[in-house]
């Protein structure tokens, strides 16, 4: 009897444990929006990654392009926020130009967007 409760108990710990693991799964930044500002030369990258021990699993990267050239090459030891982050980045570019960001996290995957730099209204 004592056996099969010591069994028991320890087939439940296994179950629950198991069904915690894709919770505990590193992930890749998920949504990753970039928006230039020209009158102020500033790109904003804003981010999605889900990180509840943020000095573990975090944004340890982010490369930006210009027309398929390197920018700037940004080196991060932990991610400031659980969830939503957001970085701005001075960086001078013309209409026409293709801007390429890429967020890599530090223990798996990356997401990377572009966008082409369009002329902005003056009214």
């Amino acid at each position: 009897m004592k056996f099969l409760k010591i069994f028991g108990i320890t087939l439940l710990v296994l179950l629950v444990s198991m069904s915690l693991v894709p919770f505990a799964q590193a992930t890749p930044p998920r949504y990753l929006k970039i928006q230039y500002q020209e009158s102020t030369n500033t790109l904003k990258v804003i981010l999605t990654h889900a990180s509840p021990v943020r000095s573990i699993h975090y944004i340890y990267r982010i490369i930006v392009q210009k027309n398929g050239v390197l920018e700037q090459s940004h080196f991060y030891t932990k991610q400031p926020r659980f969830f939503i982050n957001t970085y701005e980045y001075n960086l001078s570019a013309n209409p026409g130009d293709v801007i390429t960001v890429s967020a890599y996290c530090v223990l798996f995957g990356y997401n990377t967007r572009s966008m082409t730099v369009t002329q902005s209204l003056q009214i």
